[in-house]
């Protein structure tokens, strides 16, 4: 496992934030990252995993908000050459206390069920899916809504 440096991304990340989105299959759009992290305003939090040796580099990077009362993990994108090192369950693990922290009691999210890796992570951290969609995805992917109690059982 590589212990990376876990941190807010503010508006001095947000190139390397649209640098590590633009690895994932379904990137989010840019002008929404940049609105997010350079305006200030928003509710949604940025957490980045950085290099531990000089901790400039972004490894990878979750956003978390709110919706119906709860945490909502809205994305986690780790760069491809450091899947499976540990950087995932980091940033999940830290959202969790974020979301914590600021008073939720659960913490929610939504994955493609086709996505063997992301459900993988999430059940090992104690999510459960409580109910699937169809077509939940602007590409006809079917979504699993899953959840755990915080603060999360490791």
């Amino acid at each position: 496992m590589l212990i990376a440096d876990i941190r807010f991304c503010d508006g001095e990340d947000a190139g390397q934030v649209l640098a590590v989105d633009k690895t994932s299959p379904h990137p989010w759009p840019e002008n929404v990252i940049t609105r997010d992290l350079i305006a200030g305003d928003s509710r949604i939090s940025y957490i980045g995993a950085f290099a531990p040796v000089d901790g400039s580099i972004m490894l990878g990077y979750a956003a978390l908000g709110e919706e119906n009362g709860n945490g909502l993990l809205m994305n986690l994108v780790v760069l491809p050459q450091y899947h499976r090192r540990g950087i995932g369950v980091q940033l999940v693990v830290a959202a969790a206390e974020l979301a914590y922290g600021f008073g939720f009691l659960r913490l929610v999210l939504r994955v493609r069920l086709t996505n063997y890796a992301a459900l993988a992570l999430y059940r090992g951290l104690g999510f459960i899916c409580d109910a699937t969609r169809d077509g939940f995805y602007s590409d006809g992917n079917v979504a699993g809504f899953m959840s755990a109690r915080l603060p999360l059982d490791l």
